[in-house]
């Protein structure tokens, strides 16, 4: 026998349920020529520009669990993590499409709340959500959002690039959102004060994306070579444009910011900081090589209050990522790995 909630879904029914998401998304995009309700959305390009494309799943177990994700959050976290794909490529984003396909336990209430999520990060992130499909699910709730954007023809970033004696920089803090999940997961009571958990749980619950940063390096002169989001770790994501542009790099361990919750966090708690440093996924922060002569006029560039620090140096040791300390000694970091789906 059905339960209430399936009921629920079956009273609603699919072409009932794209009717209420369409009457709950609000933001309207001034390149969107026909948006939510059609076969296919239409929207306007602009000459000089080349469209971007990205696509990213969450699935419920492996990327959120719903008794620690309030469904509000989790609509606004899962166009995140798609913008940032976009702040990647030194674009801008400008529709979504999403597709769910949903468990017989989420309420049509929790989808409501789900898509309010997702209208009240849209204008946040100037994204109209045009489309998508629904199905029925078996057991988990799956959300799958299709991002497309645009970015000048001769400024697009990529992890191919990077160059030998090229600088390599990051914006925000490493880790905080690993954390913040180990601190949701674990059932112990954990030492120091709640304001702390509490900011690194919302990096972990609510990430955003560093477009503003983006933008700016877009706009810019300088000699951006290479480009990628944190969403597996500092060293894997390096490890993919060292791969993609056959070098490698080395690391300054003191360099790699950290916030002052996480440090402190972990030092009262007995964790190993640099683990979640450089290993953590999901921070959703911008890693990217700058050429050595452009690395002084960075600063003039960047005017938000997201902070951009020097970590290290591209080298000439193809696929070699080396964590260098204070006295200078270098350990390999090849065997450190971020977040595997299959492993």
């Amino acid at each position: 026998m059905p339960s209430s909630k399936l009921s629920d879904l079956q009273r609603v029914g699919e072409f009932g349920l794209i009717s209420r998401f369409k009457s709950l998304l609000k933001y309207r995009s001034p390149h969107t020529v026909l948006g939510l309700g059609d076969d296919c959305a239409v929207y306007k390009t602009s000459p000089g520009y080349r469209e971007v494309a990205s696509t990213d799943a969450l699935v419920e177990g492996v990327h959120f669990d719903l008794k620690t994700h309030p469904p509000e959050i989790l609509g606004h976290k899962a166009l995140a993590v798609n913008v940032s794909d976009i702040a990647a490529m030194g674009a801008r984003p400008k529709i979504a499409l999403v597709s769910l396909a949903i468990p017989d336990h989420i309420s049509v209430k929790f989808l409501d709340r789900f898509y309010r999520g997702l209208d009240r990060a849209s204008p946040k992130y100037e994204v109209e959500l045009v489309g998508g499909d629904t199905v029925s699910s078996p057991k988990h709730f799956f959300i799958n959002i299709s991002i497309i954007g645009e970015a000048r023809e001769n400024r697009i970033f990529t992890r191919k690039g990077a160059r030998v004696g090229d600088k390599i920089y990051v914006t925000g803090n490493m880790g905080d959102s690993s954390l913040g999940l180990k601190i949701l997961s674990a059932r112990k009571k954990w030492r120091g004060p709640a304001a702390w958990q509490k900011i690194l749980i919302k990096r972990h619950l609510s990430p955003e994306p560093r477009l503003a940063v983006a933008k700016a390096l877009a706009k810019s002169k300088l000699s951006i070579t290479s480009m990628i989001d944190i969403s597996d770790g500092l060293v894997q994501d390096l490890a993919h444009i060292c791969r993609d542009s056959g070098v490698g790099a080395n690391i300054l361990e003191t360099n790699v910011p950290r916030s002052r919750a996480l440090a402190k966090f972990c030092d009262i708690n007995n964790l190993d900081a640099n683990k979640l440093i450089l290993s953590g996924g999901e921070d959703y922060e911008l890693l990217f090589t700058l050429s050595a002569e452009n690395d002084k006029k960075l600063k003039s560039f960047i005017t938000t209050d997201v902070p951009v620090t020097f970590i290290g140096e591209v080298t000439d040791v193809p696929g070699k990522i080396f964590l260098v300390g204070d006295n200078g000694k270098r350990k390999v970091l090849q065997k450190l790995e971020g977040y595997n789906h299959f492993k």
